[in-house]
């Protein structure tokens, strides 16, 4: 496994356990990226790349922007179960790589 896919994996997971554990309420922040999020459950095999933005001075809240194969970008919640699943499917993956 290169170095750029461990740190891209070791921030995902940082950003999951933070979007999973802060509690705290989403901003409606203009400088944040997503203007609305969905909860929808999607096919992960229709993703390109997700991005997943931690909350800091920018933004109050945790955005994880999923690109879809088809070039479309869609806000996800990061809250939404399937999400959450996914992103641990996604590091589990890793470690058992490493």
């Amino acid at each position: 496994m290169t170095i750029k896919m461990r740190l891209f994996l070791l921030a995902l997971s940082a950003c999951y356990i933070s979007a999973v554990y802060a509690g705290l309420p989403f901003s409606n922040d203009p400088k944040c990226r997503c203007v609305t999020q969905t909860s929808a459950k999607m096919n992960p095999k229709t993703f390109d790349h997700i991005e997943m933005i931690p909350r800091g001075a920018r933004c109050g809240k945790v955005e994880i922007i999923v690109t879809l194969k088809n070039k479309h970008i869609v806000c996800v919640n990061p809250e939404a179960m399937w999400i959450q699943h996914v992103i641990k499917t996604l590091i589990q993956r890793r470690n058992t790589t490493e």
